[in-house]
């Protein structure tokens, strides 16, 4: 009767973007469609979790983050999920023995972020172009710094943190950025 045939769905899957959240709902809706969620790595490119946010823990994390689809994904965005760690946000990066194909990261009003999450993203994202850092209070001078030293892709910088100082404008002001926001800062 009123069933989307699997392939006209895989089709219309593949064309659309989902948040995470979503994806995880479709593959509630039986067998086969959790089947081809999994292995369908093109639908895995975007991860947004803004929409569920306030619920995103660390074994959500973790569990919607799998080897297979970190290495597919191209964007990311973690703002504002207050519940995950520091570790989790590592580990995650980590999962993948490949460097990661990540090109843009949103890592906003995530309160665990620290230096070490900095580092692993600049070590594991030789893709990264744009990094969005605002409102962290764990992150220092030296870890933006890494990044922007390790990142040489990198053309878009926002960090708005009350924690970085003005000494990090001088350091980053060599690199070649199209785009550059480095306001709040503590000075």
């Amino acid at each position: 009767g009123g069933f989307l045939p699997l392939d006209a769905w895989v089709c219309v899957t593949r064309a659309s973007h989902f948040s995470a959240a979503e994806l995880g709902v479709l593959s509630c809706v039986c067998r086969a469609w959790k089947e081809v969620l999994a292995e369908s790595v093109d639908l895995w490119l975007y991860i947004d979790f803004a929409p569920r946010q306030a619920k995103v823990t660390d074994e959500v994390l973790e569990r919607v983050l799998t080897s297979a689809r970190m290495r597919s994904l191209r964007t990311l965005d973690l703002s504002h999920c207050a519940l995950l760690s520091s570790g989790a946000i590592f580990n995650v990066l980590n999962r993948s023995s490949a460097q990661l194909e990540l090109g843009s990261i949103d890592l906003s009003h995530c309160p665990s972020v620290n230096d070490d999450v900095l580092r692993k993203v600049a070590e594991r994202c030789p893709q990264l172009t744009c990094l969005l850092l605002n409102n962290l209070t764990h992150i220092s001078d030296r870890g933006v710094i890494s990044v922007v030293r390790t990142a040489i892709l990198l053309k878009m910088l926002e960090a708005n943190s009350s924690s970085l100082s003005d000494n990090v404008r001088d350091a980053i002001e060599y690199g070649d950025f199209r785009v550059l926001l480095l306001d709040g800062y503590g000075g």
